[in-house]
């Protein structure tokens, strides 16, 4: 008995769906490397509350921007037994974006960050099979290697590199969001 393949995402909300998730993603990734200052700089409790409460009203708009472009579940049907070695081989690639994220923050290349992050705009995640099938492990694969990397090469973050990067890429998930407002608007005008 063969698996059913997985049917083919909508090409006109592929876009809204690959930005969706880059504005999440961005999102946590900003929070992600505030919170690995703090908690590499021993701070107390107001500096993770200063930056969980500066992300949450971008984290919230992305939330729904996300929820509102992605269906609720990605993957219908079974999976394809091909899907097994694209997954290995996607992971480890995810892991290595999010490496590359960590890294060029704390080397203090906000320059590399913005790249990368607008690299991440043009990303068509909704066509990568692994990202189908287990998007939260895709997304785990993101953040790990964006908090883990930079760790294990032993590279310190100071707060004068993490501010700007996070800021960066907390402005460039609000300008996410923004579009895809503006996009559902004028959807909903031409109806």
């Amino acid at each position: 008995m063969r698996p059913k393949a997985i049917p083919a995402y909508p090409a006109a909300k592929q876009s809204a769906a690959n930005l969706a998730f880059t504005a999440l993603l961005l999102t946590f990734l900003g929070w992600a490397i505030l919170e690995r200052w703090s908690f590499a700089a021993h701070t107390g409790f107001m500096p993770h509350l200063i930056s969980s409460v500066a992300c949450a009203p971008i984290l919230v708009c992305s939330l729904r921007r996300f929820q509102a472009a992605c269906p609720r579940r990605l993957r219908t049907g079974g999976r394809p037994s091909a899907a097994a070695g694209t997954r290995a081989l996607v992971l480890p690639l995810l892991f290595a974006v999010g490496a590359l994220f960590g890294i060029a923050a704390c080397v203090g290349s906000v320059m590399l960050v913005v790249a990368l992050a607008v690299l991440c705009c043009f990303t068509p995640w909704t066509a990568l099979r692994a990202h189908h099938q287990h998007l939260f492990l895709s997304f785990l694969a993101l953040m790990g290697g964006g908090a883990l990397a930079p760790g294990v090469v032993g590279l310190p973050l100071n707060l004068m590199a993490a501010v700007p990067a996070a800021w960066c890429l907390w402005a460039l998930a609000a300008g996410l969001c923004i579009v895809l407002c503006g996009s559902e608007l004028s959807k909903s005008r031409r109806r």
